[in-house]
């Protein structure tokens, strides 16, 4: 009954060694794989054309819902060691949701290593579901609790409490909906398939596969049980998860209607709302570690034991761990604490100390493993400045990573002060994933203005200035700031609430008018956004007319996988379109900006365009409808030359500009044989 996506084992014969030319400085270079083994058969999946039923959706969200809480019982087998005495109902299965999320990433983060990494990530989750059962019951007592509190609400809040509701099953089934993410087609997904079928191995040829981090291994288990469907529905987990938190870190400050606003901003916010149903990017994950780690320091100052400390800890290694940028929003967590615990007392220092340790062995290994891979942990960030000179570094893929994450931008003491208020906006990237809504903005000054009288106030104020301070001195993009956004709005709304209780009771009727507003226009906005989605996904559109319409690169995709397996010959092709996740056939990513070994400076004759064929098996070459123009005038003298002879042709159907804005094109595309292709290395 589950709609699983299948992905058939890899039948085909490993073709080759994949590798990289990389200098290395005083490190050894066995320290990086020599042999990496092809994808043969990465991503042979298959696309259905038949339409999903309501009972292919009951069993997906069937599916789901039994893994989220096994995950909650796997969390509250975890607090009980940790001995983290939750307060209400409501904490306890925050807190189990994401202890529970981070123990699965931290297992298949270990199973990735195994042999075979498929059966490694299968056993991770097996022994993350065994220990859940054992804290079953407990989460089911606790959110029997909560079904009898949100019963016995009233009036407004109830009416909230249901929209509310309403919204995150809205967006969960949204998130069932085929693949087609820009970022999750390129590398969120694709990254996870090669590592499935190669082992663990130095991405080389999809460097912002070195970007994934610990919650890019949800997307590692979901795929490796056969269901990328499963995987998006365990990152909706992350949005959902966030928006309730959002809610509870308001409640701590006033009650009401005011927090049920404030989860409400947060779930119809736009970027929000896109990361959590359609974009599959594990990122959203911050938005639920960083609020609940915050919320943990702030219980912790008033419970004596360190069990708060240990849980802020794990929490905030997620957060590192999660993303590179998830290290600035750890220390600015570490600063945070340090405020809590002003004291230079011993119980202080070894509290601080504790935090760390907690932090580091949860969140340093995805940035071990890229040390181990690359001598950068940061990869390519540090490494661009150790090897800059060297003529084996892809100057190109470097340079289009530095402005793709934002990291080339020029310095602004203006554009930095505006960052804290979400009042900046990324004239390079403009596009509604940088929609952050203009309620920080407006009312974020009464946060200020309320929150500095007081002890607690000053370390939610530290934490989120100094998390938008240093995203805005290392990114000019805002939507790297969407993990602050529950602290944001629920302090802002906090203030309001705080700052008009007693007068102004005019400006409190705006205000809500305001926020109803944003809500209103939000949920417009989504219902719009999702409303494909949801018609796949109730069976009134087909899978594949879905993709056709909305996801990018998918005519390509299948033009590439018809017409190689016609002609039913091994080898690989070499594309150069941007999403991957729907190829089925072998291939390399020839993309100079993303593919180590497709450098410009070194590809400049026949000769090592030869050599990189024979090395990587590349049997055709896919010209759609242009080649990359750092490479266009070597493999022009290819086709030249007579060693590219076109062995199949047609149009197919792309995006011009963005998405979002819905024009289309049609463009030629061509398939060139390799002429004298090698028959081994």
């Amino acid at each position: 009954m589950l709609y699983w996506r299948v992905y058939e084992p890899t039948q085909r014969k490993i073709l080759d060694h994949r590798s990289a030319s990389v200098s290395l400085g005083d490190r050894r270079p066995d320290l990086v794989p020599v042999a990496i083994p092809a994808a043969a058969g990465i991503f042979r999946r298959e696309i259905s054309s038949q339409t999903m039923t309501a009972w292919h959706t009951l069993g997906l969200c069937a599916a789901l819902a039994v893994s989220v809480l096994l995950l909650c019982g796997a969390g509250t087998f975890l607090l009980r060691i940790f001995q983290v005495k939750a307060s209400t109902p409501f904490d306890a299965v925050l807190f189990s949701a994401a202890t529970g999320t981070i123990l699965l990433e931290l297992a298949v983060s270990a199973g990735e290593l195994a042999p075979n990494t498929r059966t490694g990530a299968r056993i991770a989750v097996a022994i993350t579901a065994l220990i859940g059962f054992a804290g079953v019951p407990t989460i089911l007592r606790a959110l029997q609790q909560l079904c009898r509190k949100l019963l016995s609400l009233r009036g407004i809040e109830r009416l909230l409490a249901s929209l509310f509701l309403l919204i995150l099953a809205l967006q969960g089934l949204a998130s069932l909906a085929p693949l087609t993410g820009s970022d999750a087609l390129h590398y969120h997904f694709p990254a996870q398939a090669l590592c499935l079928a190669e082992g663990f191995y130095a991405p080389w040829s999809l460097l912002h596969g070195f970007f994934c981090g610990l919650s890019h291994q949800l997307i590692l288990a979901g795929l490796a049980l056969g269901s990328g469907a499963l995987a998006q529905g365990w990152l909706f987990f992350g949005g959902a998860l966030g928006a309730l938190a959002t809610l509870r870190l308001t409640h701590l400050w006033i009650g009401g209607a005011w927090p049920w606003f404030a989860a409400l901003a947060f779930a119809v916010t736009p970027v929000a709302f896109w990361q959590t149903t359609a974009a599959g990017a594990p990122d959203i994950w911050l938005c639920a570690f960083l609020p609940l780690c915050l919320l943990a320091i702030l219980q912790a100052r008033s419970n004596s034991s360190s069990s708060f400390i240990v849980l802020a800890g794990v929490l905030a290694g997620a957060i590192a761990g999660t993303k590179y940028t998830g290290i600035i929003f750890a220390a600015a967590l570490l600063i945070g604490l340090l405020l809590a615990f002003r004291s230079v007392d011993h119980s202080s220092v070894a509290k601080i100390w504790l935090f760390f340790a907690c932090a580091t062995a949860v969140g340093i290994w995805p940035y071990l493993r890229n040390w181990f891979w690359t001598g950068d942990p940061v990869f390519p960030f540090l490494f661009s400045r150790m090897q800059h000179a060297s003529p084996l570094s892809n100057q190109t893929a470097l340079a289009a990573i530095f402005l793709d994450t934002g990291a080339a931008h020029t310095f602004s003491l203006w554009k930095l002060v505006k960052f804290p208020l979400f009042a900046t906006v990324d004239q390079g990237h403009l596009g509604p994933w940088q929609l952050l809504g203009p309620l920080v903005l407006i009312f974020g000054p009464f946060a200020i203005w309320q929150f500095r009288k007081s002890l607690e106030g000053r370390i939610v104020l530290v934490v989120w200035f100094l998390s938008a301070l240093g995203i805005g001195a290392t990114s000019v993009m805002s939507r790297f700031l969407l993990p602050l956004l529950p602290i944001a709005l629920a302090a802002s709304l906090a203030g309001l609430a705080l700052a008009t209780q007693d007068h102004w009771r005019v400006l409190r009727a705006l205000s809500w008018l305001a926020i109803g507003g944003f809500v209103f226009v939000g949920f417009a906005a989504m219902t719009v956004y999702s409303s494909a989605a949801w018609s796949v996904v109730a069976g009134r559109t087909s899978n594949e007319n879905y993709l056709l319409a909305n996801s990018p690169d998918y005519q390509s995709s299948e033009f590439v996988n018809r017409e190689i397996e016609r002609l039913g010959q091994p080898g690989r092709a070499l594309i150069f379109f941007h999403h991957l996740y729907y190829v089925r056939v072998p291939f390399f990513d020839g993309d100079p900006e993303d593919s180590w070994e497709m450098n410009p400076a070194l590809l400049n004759s026949s000769a090592a365009w030869i050599r990189l064929f024979a090395r990587h098996q590349i049997r055709w070459v896919l010209k759609s409808p242009k080649y990359p123009r750092a490479v266009a005038d070597s493999l022009a003298r290819l086709e030249n030359d007579g060693l590219l002879r076109p062995c199949a042709s047609g149009d197919v159907e792309s995006f011009s500009g963005k998405r979002i804005e819905g024009r289309r094109v049609r463009e030629p595309i061509t398939l060139y044989c390799v002429q004298g292709w090698p028959q081994t290395h």
